[in-house]
């Protein structure tokens, strides 16, 4: 059974100028669909101008993307769905319901729509009476499965179950776990056994290992949408999509030397629209917290990336990091650092 990627949005990550690199690089057609980083609908009913800038069609015309909007207001989503579809051409539509954000989440939006399916309930319900969504749009939920714990995911998966979602992405944990802690399995699971809907598996696939376990463990499932581990090791993907991944040898100094490509390209695409050495270098220094992991012997070099705070000592550092570090494919890999 062939298997189907997706890229998940990453706020901060997976821009444009991200997408578009790691098409050109490694994704090469591989990646059925990328998802942007959320759009959050204000009272003014317009974008925001980085969020135009991101779903620009000029920008995205080598992918397939999908926009994923942040809202707790079917109202909200109507009018974004709408100016999606008529400015921009966007005719899929992606609803988060699962980020874990203090901040999100005290105003029930994110993973906070799921403290009370009533309400989430009416959301879906009044979205999919709208004759334009009906019409025109194609919606799916990526979602996690409560709040605090997941006793009620199975009231959750009935919300869901009522309606003609385009798919079903979950990523198995509360809100509380954050990032941390393992997979709920078993709600996944559940979510095989009753969803009317498609499903697509979301999380903690970082490694081939990781990947092949998820697999057997759930042999139904064709779909999956990796973040972290894409950006951690691009190269991930001639893996995931192989006819045979558990014995596909990988060329690992081609892909170091792609990584190299691909960074270039963000470098080159973001400090064409961001002022100044501090934004940009910070935001590239994001990469770095992921793609890190996957190298030996670069604790020297990867200091030096860290401590830049002028472009031009950044991009020697960054030379003399794939110079020297050696690219390594892991068993598994544990993230816990930030710059």
């Amino acid at each position: 059974m062939s298997n189907t990627i997706y890229m998940a949005p990453m706020e901060g990550l997976t821009d444009f100028t991200y997408r578009n690199a790691y098409e050109k690089t490694f994704g090469k057609g591989r990646i059925t669909k990328y998802f942007t980083p959320f759009i959050s609908p204000n009272k003014s009913e317009n974008f925001l101008a980085r969020e135009i800038r991101d779903i620009d069609r000029g920008h995205n015309k080598d992918t397939y993307t999908v926009a994923q909007v942040m809202t707790n207001e079917a109202k909200d989503f109507i009018w974004t769905a709408k100016m999606l579809y008529e400015k921009y051409g966007y005719s899929e539509i992606n609803l988060n319901a699962g980020c874990p954000s203090g901040t999100v989440v005290s105003k029930d939006k994110g993973s906070g729509m799921l403290r009370n399916t009533e309400k989430l309930d009416r959301f879906l319900d009044e979205v999919f009476e709208d004759a334009f969504i009906r019409e025109n749009i194609k919606v799916s939920v990526k979602t996690r499965i409560g709040v605090e714990d997941d006793d009620s995911f199975p009231q959750i998966m009935e919300v869901y179950n009522s309606y003609p979602l385009e798919e079903l992405i979950v990523h198995p944990r509360v809100r509380t776990d954050y990032y941390r802690n393992e997979l709920h399995l078993d709600a996944f699971r559940y979510a095989v056994d009753n969803s009317r809907n498609k499903l697509v598996l979301n999380g903690d696939i970082f490694t081939r290992k990781n990947f092949l376990e998820m697999k057997e463990i759930f042999p139904k499932v064709d779909t999956f949408m990796l973040g972290r581990g894409l950006i951690a090791d691009p190269g991930l993907i001639n893996v995931l999509t192989d006819d045979n991944p558990e014995a596909m040898v990988r060329d690992l100094n081609a892909d170091k030397k792609l990584m190299k490509e691909l960074h270039d390209l963000v470098y080159a695409a973001r400090t064409a629209i961001m002022p100044g050495d501090t934004h940009a270098i910070h935001r590239m220094k994001e990469m770095w917290c992921y793609m890190e992991y996957v190298f030996d012997d670069c604790k020297k070099e990867i200091k030096a990336i860290k401590k830049s705070q002028r472009m031009a000592d950044y991009k020697a550092a960054v030379d003399v990091f794939f110079n020297k570090a050696m690219l390594v494919e892991r068993k598994n890999i544990i993230f816990s650092k930030k710059f």
